[in-house]
């Protein structure tokens, strides 16, 4: 078990405090142009590590662009798609050769080809949007987002690696905020990848790394103080039967177990400032931790963890969460936790959730795990990926 001291410092701060402990995936490969961060050195045997040349590449290549000029900017307007003329499209063209996602022009500049139509889906992908090929309002937004932009997004994350040791354990799990990814890596070599969901803007998941020693099925759900009473409150104070809807029990305040029946308590004079109660809510399909919940301590009350809410999966950017991460494939990742155990499958958890039953298992190897936040990193083919800076968190150039 990883235990940390309680800090009170801002998202930024700990960023900085807690650059040594970890890094973002960084693999150097050889690939022709400037949307690629080319390098001659082959890539270390040791994994998924933050490999400087391949940033300081990146770096240097957008440097020599932004010295020509900044790259077009597309003017708004209505989507763009394969088989359309427009006479935006020229712009688009140049726009996407700028910046390496478009080889060559087509002799019908203003014809959206399929040429056109893969290199849109080549930048976005490597910008977090969905491949649909298709010029919508959002990719719109990243392809006008400037190209000092990009050299600061490049700059943070190069001055995040420079501190850092040169390799994470051999089995880890690394959760990158920015790009709402999970990836579990054994000998260097992701083996389970999932979406996540993070933070709000204003409940900012935090960066720090910790050690998964056990999980919880069919796990209650403790309100913190905060999410009572400023967010359920309100709704339990226009309702009295919120409360039985989503299967909360009303507890006195600090360590007591005696239990409130809600009728007796005057809602109505409660507020954040006045609110002697507890309450927690009931395991099963509705609860907020969905069937598994995956406990590191960490001085945040931070955890992996299963959710009802699985249609939010499907957005771009999902920044949901009151701080704890929210993963796509809870069952996958525990059946790998618990392998060489009687729940080490998806089928026996299934089981065993079924019960209805509470159960807190320990891991046979408890695994650490790296909540990181990086913009800009370049992937194991080389791919200079970029993603918003969705907190706020990089510093001025």
């Amino acid at each position: 078990m990883v235990t940390r001291p309680k800090e009170a410092s801002a998202p930024m701060s700990l960023v900085l405090k807690l650059r040594r402990f970890f890094c973002c995936a960084l693999i150097v490969a050889l690939l022709p142009v400037p949307a690629m961060a080319t390098t001659s050195e082959a890539p270390p045997a040791r994994g998924e590590l933050c490999v400087l040349p391949a940033l300081e590449k990146a770096l240097g290549q957008y440097r020599q662009l932004a010295a020509k000029g900044d790259w077009p900017r597309v003017p708004a307007g209505p989507s763009l798609k394969e088989g359309e003329q427009n006479e935006r499209i020229p712009l688009l063209r140049k726009r996407l050769a700028a910046s390496g996602d478009l080889a060559a022009q087509a002799p019908q500049e203003d014809l959206f080809d399929p040429a056109l139509k893969e290199a849109v889906q080549r930048f976005q992908v490597r910008h977090g949007l969905a491949g649909d090929g298709v010029v919508g309002a959002k990719t719109l937004t990243e392809l006008n987002v400037p190209i000092s932009e990009r050299i600061r997004q490049l700059a943070a994350s190069l001055e995040r690696c420079q501190p850092l040791p040169t390799v994470l354990e051999k089995r880890h799990i690394l959760v990158n905020i920015a790009d709402f990814t999970l990836k579990l890596f054994e000998d260097g070599k992701p083996v389970l990848s999932m979406p996540v969901i993070v933070g709000k803007p204003y409940r900012q998941t935090p960066v720090f790394n910790g050690l998964i020693s056990s999980l919880v099925l069919n796990p209650s759900w403790g309100v913190p103080h905060s999410i009572a009473t400023k967010d359920l409150l309100p709704k339990i104070k226009k309702n009295p039967g919120y409360l039985s809807q989503l299967h909360l029990r009303v507890f006195q305040g600090g360590k007591s177990n005696t239990e409130i029946n809600p009728a007796t308590v005057d809602w109505a004079a409660l507020s954040t400032s006045r609110f002697p109660y507890r309450l927690r809510q009931a395991p099963g399909p509705s609860n907020a931790l969905g069937r598994v919940k995956f406990l590191f301590p960490n001085p945040y009350d931070v955890y992996l963890h299963d959710t009802p809410a699985r249609e939010l999966f499907q957005k771009d950017s999902r920044t949901f969460s009151s701080g704890c991460i929210r993963i796509a494939k809870p069952l996958d990742l525990a059946a790998y936790l618990l392998q060489g155990t009687p729940l080490g499958s998806t089928e026996a958890l299934t089981a065993a959730i079924a019960r209805e039953k509470t159960q807190s298992i320990p891991i046979p190897s408890p695994i650490a795990v790296h909540i990181v936040y990086m913009t800009a990193w370049v992937d194991s083919e080389g791919v200079i990926q970029f993603r918003p800076d969705i907190y706020n968190r990089e510093p001025a150039l």
